[in-house]
């Protein structure tokens, strides 16, 4: 049994399928290489199934997911003025896919944590996002899609309130794509650019965030799982967000954080390393 992010695997022995210059490639991967590529169990099965334009992703996985993490509650699915989640039905880049969450500044039912889930890619928890006092009105990420499937943001509010919001995206091999090509820069490296009005930041984080998928195209190994696994953010001195996270953030991992509010400075951010438990930090500026 392996656990790679949220995923318990077992797979003594499976095939990796990759498509390089439209030949197949196949990498029959044994269970010495488990602990690094485990959950390509489930990749595999992704780019061989035809979907149609009437199907529906399979909602088996949520199913369980649902149970695990908030059994039996009721979740709130209309209010799209509340919160909304936007994402390509059909994503250009399976591997850096962009996701949208937007929040209502509602003092009565105030949001404070959202989890981020992919149903079908191997660890399906993206990333749990706790809010500090501050409103926040939008966040922006990338992730990687495996394979058809629904990606859902589940916010929880104050008074223990849920709210679900869901969207079908078709992609193939967002976990298991090889890294980009364009190495160089210090690894950890953070850069914080908050914007004109003070009412955004963008927070852009210099790592390869591997997913433990993917196969080193010059060698043919495959690449051990290495993330960021925690970002902090403060602002003014005060917690702005708290963010779990795993592989199916992109490569280079960014989030944008949005308030009606203008966002006080100091912004200060701290990234913790998976693989070597190393705190990455960055500040900007002061007012």
């Amino acid at each position: 049994m392996v656990r790679v992010g949220d995923a318990e695997i077992a797979s003594p022995i499976f095939e990796r399928m990759c498509h390089t210059a439209g030949m197949r490639t196949v990498y029959r991967l044994t269970a010495q290489w488990a602990a690094a590529c485990a959950a390509a169990a489930f990749c595999v099965a992704g780019p061989a199934h035809a979907i149609g334009d009437e199907q529906q992703p399979s909602s088996s996985a949520w199913e369980l997911l649902r149970v695990k993490y908030y059994g039996d509650r009721p979740m709130g699915v209309v209010d799209e003025s509340y919160m909304s989640l936007e994402v390509p039905g059909n994503t250009p880049d399976a591997a850096a896919t962009p996701l949208t969450l937007r929040f209502a500044d509602d003092d009565h039912r105030r949001i404070k944590r959202v989890r981020v889930f992919i149903d079908n890619n191997p660890s399906p928890l993206v990333a749990t996002l706790d809010f500090a006092g501050a409103p926040l009105t939008e966040i922006n990420m990338r992730v990687r899609i495996d394979r058809f499937t629904s990606v859902r943001a589940i916010a929880e509010t104050a008074d223990g309130g849920l709210e679900m919001r869901s969207s079908w995206v078709k992609a193939s091999g967002g976990c298991s794509a090889p890294p980009s090509a364009a190495g160089g820069g210090v690894l950890g490296e953070i850069r914080v650019r908050p914007s004109e009005d003070a009412k955004s930041v963008l927070i852009g984080i210099r790592h390869p965030n591997a997913s433990g998928f993917q196969i080193d195209p010059k060698s043919g190994d495959p690449i051990p799982a290495h993330y960021i696994a925690h970002v902090r953010v403060s602002a003014g001195g005060s917690p702005l967000l708290d963010a779990e996270t795993g592989i199916s953030l992109s490569e280079n991992p960014a989030l944008r954080i949005v308030s009606d509010a203008p966002i006080s400075l100091p912004i200060a951010v701290d990234a913790l390393d998976s693989q070597t438990q190393a705190h990455y930090t960055a500040s900007n500026g002061s007012r």
